[in-house]
């Protein structure tokens, strides 16, 4: 048996089969969710797709359609078939008494517009459900499924996870995973044996693109199975439109089964030497939650962690029910908010960084804000503060103490300092955590705009053909490879035609165009590439600025997305200014300007804006006036970016920057093999050492430009001083240097 559980286990099936089913009928918003959908939201949603004022009624609680736009049957004019449509203000769930329609606000604008967001599979994030009837009026009972035909998710081996707990903790021969959990990580295997935890084998694409490497290569792996009820199964399945029945051969052990027994939705893998692979068997299954099965059913609190040995280190130090998040602290799928909905009191335990506290608290919306307390450990001057629950555990703290101390999150309209003091302090103490997303490709540019923060919107401008989608490009892969969710809505170029290009990009070499023999090493790289958290709106060319926001606000609390690409705006709007004026096209430019701006303030996201520029004299440089139509654009910007391309040099430079000030501008050089742009000339491999001079950058007061040296490993400050006639001979010197 040992033998053949340590075959790595390789896909069955092509990367592009993975998530073939994963296609969502109903989005899930919790009853504890504090939504506030206005009346006015409700009746534009209705205006934007021809249900008029007239064929409305409003009350307090509910706008009331005359016309239920997913009934089969007509209405006939007959007053007893009329306004069965209810639509609830704040929460905006919709629910129709005639024809049993009912769902989420998500789900009512899902099926008034069928707009789409899709992953990197390709899969649909949501089906075009417009006029689309359900398949029946009724909840079927549990566990007959019969009235859905689309398939359940693919589910492993329901003896798969108990072989893998037996290879952790049964061998005779104790193995370097289980010397790691129990003396690295200070867990019992009592703990270890009730969450499920095992070893296996797994492979991974390998990183090596090389003409003769492996595509894949194995890796040992701690495993950490998804365990839920049958029930569980079955409510996820049918949200998905899905059926799901299970055998008495499924079963396993739980501490009540009874007649809901538990099985194993999914296993996540974790390489143990090399942390940042991980995979998820079976490939395109359902969500879950690790450690859930622990969970007593009468329980009424749970606390909830940002990794498993988190939840693992909680249980052992506490005796409180803990699971983990199924994906870290970036990513919470609406699939497992069903099994949280009994919880009175849900506790975060994310990790004490900022990454991990933005999560917390954007979490806690999902969950609803009134039943969530967010930990976070403190402790007199001179102690350290643990970091996560595992390092509180491993340093003897009392645990219980920092779960009975934790507060809710302070309303986000009244806030005082009492409430801010720790977060001031803390960013006072440790500036370099609160500076945003960096770009790491690009550490010149970085070091300007000191990264992307959220609740911010940067508008980018340049020529024509300059290369700015190639920038963009590279910024959302430096970013979805730090595991920042990412949209983007791509209204120029069509989706595959940008995933070819983000794909070299990502590979970092030229792509086996045309050579089947290649096949192999491509879907390793597919296989990397895919596992990005990056999401693509299905919008291409003239596009309903409302529709696009619908679907950045559906990304938002599905996907969790971060951080959203517009490209570009001209194109986007080309439909609603058709036949204008130029004063109509700048008025309605300014709008969806407005309106982005406050979406990405109250959705605390970062929103990167492609404009194009007036028209100027080819090869002209351009200034931050030069962004087309009105000042509005570059006001409502925490940060402006031009790329500047005059036919000889190309450089980003930073025209607005709100966070600190600093202006400046960075080289870049197209390397046509990676498809990719770097700030030093490509140079030979014997002048790695070589230093390039200095790329000027504009300090916060203006005037003088201080200079800042570029090296090929990395950049350091200069004193140098240069005056603005000296950019031109600077510039003129690199592209000479860079030649040599």
């Amino acid at each position: 048996m040992t033998t053949a559980l340590s075959k790595p286990l390789k896909p069955s099936v092509p990367p592009h089969h993975y998530h073939a089913n994963q296609v969502r009928t109903k989005v899930f918003v919790s009853r504890h969710n504090t939504m506030t959908v206005t009346e006015k939201q409700i009746l534009e949603q209705c205006a934007n797709h021809g249900i008029t004022l007239g064929d409305v009624r409003q009350t307090r609680s509910h706008v009331i359609i005359k016309e239920c736009p997913f009934c089969d049957k007509p209405t006939n004019n007959k007053a007893d078939n009329q306004y069965k449509l209810y639509v609830g203000v704040g929460g905006g769930a919709y629910f129709c008494h005639r024809c049993g329609s009912k769902g989420s606000w998500y789900d009512f604008k899902m099926k008034l517009g069928g707009y789409e967001v899709v992953g990197m599979d390709g899969a649909s994030e949501m089906s075009n459900t417009r006029g689309r009837r359900k398949a029946t009026t009724e909840s079927p009972s549990y566990p007959s499924r019969t009235s859905f035909t689309t398939p359940c998710l693919p589910m492993p081996s329901q003896r798969l996870a108990a072989i893998y707990i037996s290879r952790l903790l049964d061998e005779k021969v104790e193995s370097p995973v289980l010397e790691y959990l129990t003396n690295v990580r200070g867990l019992l295997k009592t703990t270890l044996r009730k969450y499920g935890v095992g070893r296996a084998t797994y492979n991974f694409p390998s990183k090596e693109q090389q003409a003769g490497s492996q595509p894949y290569v194995p890796a040992e792996c701690v495993t950490f199975p998804w365990i839920m009820r049958a029930s569980q199964v079955a409510e996820q399945e049918e949200l998905r439109g899905a059926s799901y029945e299970y055998k008495s051969s499924n079963e396993r052990d739980c501490d009540d089964a009874n007649e809901d027994p538990c099985v194993t939705r999914r296993i996540k893998a974790r390489a143990f030497q090399e942390k940042s692979w991980q995979r998820l068997d079976p490939p395109g299954g359902g969500w879950g939650l690790f450690g859930f099965h622990t969970v007593p059913q009468d329980a009424t609190e749970i606390v909830i962690t940002e990794g498993e040995y988190d939840a693992m280190a909680v249980y052992q130090g506490t005796g409180r029910p803990a699971v983990s998040l199924p994906n870290g602290c970036r990513s919470l799928p609406v699939e497992v908010l069903p099994l949280l909905e009994k919880f009175e009191k849900i506790y975060l335990w994310m990790d004490n960084d900022a990454p991990g506290q933005e999560g917390a608290e954007k979490f806690c919306k999902k969950f609803g804000r009134n039943r969530c307390f967010i930990v976070k450990p403190e402790h007199p001057s001179g102690v350290r503060v643990p970091k996560d629950a595992n390092e509180a555990l491993l340093m003897g703290l009392d645990m219980n103490e920092f779960l009975d101390n934790a507060k809710q999150v302070p309303h986000d309209r009244i806030l005082t300092f009492e409430e801010l003091r720790a977060q001031v302090l803390h960013e006072i103490m440790h500036p370099e955590k609160y500076v945003g997303i960096p770009v790491p490709s690009l550490p010149v540019f970085t070091s300007l705009i000191k990264g992307f923060r959220r609740g911010e919107i940067t508008v980018m401008t340049g020529p024509t053909g300059s290369g700015k989608t190639t920038f963009l490009g590279q910024l959302s892969l430096d970013f979805a490879e730090q595991g920042v969710n990412t949209l983007w809505g791509s209204f120029e170029i069509k989706n595959t035609r940008l995933m070819h290009k983000l794909l070299q990009q990502f590979s970092r070499e030229p792509l086996p165009v045309g050579k089947p023999e290649s096949i192999d090493s491509l879907n390793a790289l597919a296989d990397r590439f895919q596992n990005l958290p990056m999401y693509f709106m299905k919008f291409h060319g003239g596009s309903d600025i409302d529709d696009v926001l619908d679907a950045m606000d559906f990304a938002v609390y599905v996907n969790d997305v971060e951080h959203i690409i517009l490209d570009n705006m001209q194109f986007m709007l080309s439909r609603n200014t058709a036949g204008g004026s130029s004063f109509d096209k700048f008025d309605i430019q300014d709008i969806a300007i407005e309106k982005f701006r406050k979406f990405a303030t109250e959705h605390d996201v970062h929103v990167t804006l492609v404009c194009h520029p007036k028209k100027e004299e080819e090869g002209a440089r351009l200034g931050i006036n030069s962004v087309y139509g009105s000042a509005k654009a570059t006001q409502e910007a925490d940060t402006v970016l031009i790329l500047q391309n005059d036919g000889r040099r190309k450089f980003i430079e930073v025209k607005k920057n709100r966070f600190d000030g600093t202006l400046g501008m960075s080289p870049l050089f197209f390397e046509r093999k990676s498809g990719r742009y770097t700030e030093l000339p490509d140079l030979d491999p014997n002048q790695q050492q070589r230093t390039v001079k200095p790329a000027p950058v504009l300090s916060p007061a203006g005037g003088k430009i201080q200079a800042r040296a570029l090296s090929s490993r990395s950049p350091r400050a200069s004193s140098i001083q240069v005056s603005d006639e000296e950019i031109d001979t600077h510039w003129d010197s690199m592209l000479e240097n860079s030649q040599d």
